[in-house]
């Protein structure tokens, strides 16, 4: 392995184990939320400026002088320039498109390969100069790339198989395994030769292993595939990141537009978390709850507003409201409003658009700049993210695909990734039982464990785990701790070979069960319908010890196991996230709560208090926030922008009496205003596209 690879992806396993801070980040806290707008034209700050935005950002080459003089902040944007870390659309597409019409591995070659050598010093070096450049006042921070990636996006192709990247690979696979006939034992390969050693391409993989009545058997190859490409990326980020940090001083250096963990791409989010000061994560599939988990506190965590498109007949400027409410209640550093060609008009005036995000803006500025920056207070309950199960959930989901595969796109994978919908839909439903998903990575629960005693430990779609997490994860409840599972947990270890049976079998009590494709009912991210009412089975053919019977397969199977419990619900938190906010599936949505409620209260985890209101859904969030000079402060909203015809509904009565009750009396005031009485029950107004900030008074 090349010395930059292997120290890059070892710091990045030890950070993961000690949940270390970034690397070399010594970025300041934020001391108010940035109110970013991004601008085609540099020509508009003195327009943005006017218009109460605190910053722009700023291109590769472009002047900060007049941003300083106009008072603005800015962002230096990709400073390291395209075809590096991210690929432009007429680079990718002719590698894409040959393979696809030959499917000759060949072709495979990266434009910008950051293998080759010297390729990343000299972008280092190069990036460090511009960097240096702009350093001081007003930087807020630096961006390496926007949707960076070692591929396009998430698209899935079999990149990179230049002569440094196979040499490098064979480095790589051969010091994992030792040597070639353990490699060839583990892999079901037949290379003899070190020198014959090459990465299986993802075509040879499915033809192997695709096609049986039964699940792949061994998908080892495509995962170490997989895991070298996500290590040389992780690598090349680090690389410049600590070159960057060193030239920006206080200000932080991280990504812009990271998607949700896919298979292709290289986003995993534990491997890059030492080397992100800050980060900007996009909505889709759970990614930002993923970002606030695994990142180290201290990572300054930004949103983008799209404040176009289609809001289901929302109002505007409620919409914005609810938008900008729940960028204060997550505690984000600020916000990147896309762009000035929606914000302004022709004639620099702002527009419908941009009067009601400076209006969003305004009415909750004071919570924007004391929230910004804050970090979100878990319950004490985990959630595991697997970047193994995440690999293994795009090869089961896209086994339909047939020889279309290389087509999965971003946009496609979003509504049709099993991984993706269980981190969404356990996050919702956490947030609507009032608590706030903590994500931790898998490849170091092991470690973790010994520090840490969660009182429980949710397992969504974890369908990959390593035998060390199997033994931590059963020591763990025999000494008094509780796993909460939904389906197909640990049926492959970490390599991706199947299993006879699930790993934690044992443990949960199951006693039989089914790996035949035509049994696992989850399937790109649905389990499909299901009788009125009736929650779905996961699985089929699924039998426990202790459960509730059904003519297919088993539910709600638990068992105590040493002072602890195991509990393995076979049913599609998958699909939480699509029932939550629909009226027709109220009954199923209200049925996952009911259980996973059960099971958190048995082992003692509760929300911080219960908020209801005459009218209101179960979408209430409760966010605890510990902000930057200590306080605490608990933001409450109605967390249902992604059904913007709903909140128009109960948008439309205006502000709505609720009840907040904690368990014990509180001294409590509304952000920066007066104390209320101390009392454990407190009537307050809530607007439907606003949020509540419950400031903790004296202790």
């Amino acid at each position: 392995m090349p010395r930059v690879l292997a120290s890059c992806c070892l710091l990045a396993a030890t950070a993961m184990a000690q949940r270390l801070e970034p690397a070399g980040v010594s970025a300041a806290a934020p001391e108010r939320f940035e109110r970013i707008l991004w601008l085609h034209d540099q020509a508009a700050a003195g327009v943005a400026a006017r218009a109460g935005f605190t910053a722009v950002q700023l291109p590769r080459g472009g002047d900060p002088a007049p941003l300083r003089a106009l008072g603005l902040g800015f962002y230096l944007d990709q400073p390291v320039g395209k075809g590096l870390l991210e690929l432009r659309d007429a680079e990718w597409r002719p590698v894409a498109a040959a393979y696809e019409r030959t499917r000759d591995p060949d072709v495979l070659v990266r434009p910008g390969c950051w293998q080759a050598p010297g390729r990343l010093a000299a972008a280092a070096q190069a990036m460090t100069a511009e960097v240096a450049r702009v350093a001081g006042p007003g930087l807020c921070f630096v961006a390496l790339a926007d949707e960076a990636s070692a591929t396009r996006h998430d698209a899935p192709l079999d990149t990179c198989r230049c002569a440094d990247c196979l040499q490098a690979f064979r480095t790589f696979a051969l010091a994992r395994y030792g040597s070639v006939a353990a490699l060839d034992a583990a892999l079901g390969t037949a290379f003899e030769d070190p020198a014959a050693v090459v990465p299986l391409t993802t075509d040879q993989v499915r033809r192997r292993e695709l096609g049986d009545v039964s699940l792949p058997q061994n998908l080892a190859p495509f995962a170490l595939h997989r895991e070298f490409v996500a290590g040389q990326f992780a690598a090349a980020v680090g690389e410049l990141a600590a070159a960057a940090q060193r030239a920006a001083g206080s200000a932080p250096v991280g990504l812009t537009g990271m998607p949700a963990p896919a298979a292709f791409g290289g986003n995993d989010y534990a491997a890059l978390a030492p080397f992100l000061g800050m980060v900007e994560a996009y909505r889709g599939g759970g990614a930002p709850e993923l970002a606030a988990g695994l990142l180290a506190p201290a990572t300054q965590r930004y949103a983008t507003l799209f404040p176009s498109g289609d809001g289901g007949g929302l109002a505007v400027e409620a919409r914005m409201r609810a938008e900008v409410a729940a960028l204060a209640a997550h505690g984000y550093a600020g916000a990147v409003v896309w762009s000035d060609r929606e914000m302004l008009g022709a004639d620099g005036a702002l527009t419908a658009l941009g009067i009601a995000v400076r209006q969003a803006f305004a009415a909750f500025g004071a919570a924007l700049d004391a929230c910004a920056g804050a970090a979100i207070e878990p319950a004490s309950c985990w959630v595991v993210e697997s970047a193994a199960s995440v690999r293994l959930w795009w090869m089961l989901d896209s086994a339909r695909d047939g020889m279309t595969w290389v087509r999965r796109l971003a946009s496609y994978e979003a509504e049709h990734s099993t991984s993706q919908a269980a981190r969404l839909g356990w996050s919702r439903l956490l947030q609507d039982l009032g608590l706030q998903p903590y994500f931790v990575a898998a490849e170091g629960l092991p470690e973790r464990l010994l520090r840490e005693r969660p009182r429980c430990l949710v397992l969504p779609a974890v369908v990959a785990l390593d035998d060390r997490s199997l033994q931590a994860i059963t020591s763990y409840v025999q000494a008094g701790g509780t796993v909460l599972a939904d389906h197909s947990t640990a049926l492959y270890d970490a390599d991706l070979r199947r299993r006879t049976s699930g790993g934690l079998d044992a443990l949960f009590g199951i006693q039989e069960r089914s790996l035949r494709w035509a049994d696992q009912r989850v399937h790109e991210g649905s389990a499909g319908t299901a009788a009125a009412g009736e929650v779905p089975l996961a699985e089929t053919g699924l039998r426990g010890r202790i459960a509730e019977r059904r003519a297919q397969g088993d539910t709600s199977i638990e068992q105590r196991v040493g002072r602890g419990r195991a509990h393995y619900l076979n049913a599609p938190v998958v699909d939480y996230a699509r029932l939550r906010l629909d009226p027709a599936q109220a009954e199923k949505a209200r049925e996952l709560r009911r259980r996973v409620r059960a099971v958190l209260q048995l082992a003692g985890v509760e929300p911080p208090c219960d908020v209801r209101g005459a009218g209101l859904p179960t979408c209430i969030e409760r966010v605890p926030l510990r902000l930057r000079d200590g306080r605490s402060v608990l933001a409450i909203r109605l967390h249902a922008l992604e059904a913007p015809s709903l909140l128009r509904t109960l948008a439309a009565g205006g502000p709505r009496a609720i009840t907040v009750e904690f368990p014990a009396p509180r001294a409590l005031r509304l952000l920066g205003g007066e104390p209320l009485p101390v009392q454990t029950k407190f009537e307050l107004m809530l607007d439907p596209c606003g949020a509540l900030f419950l400031e903790g008074v004296g202790r």
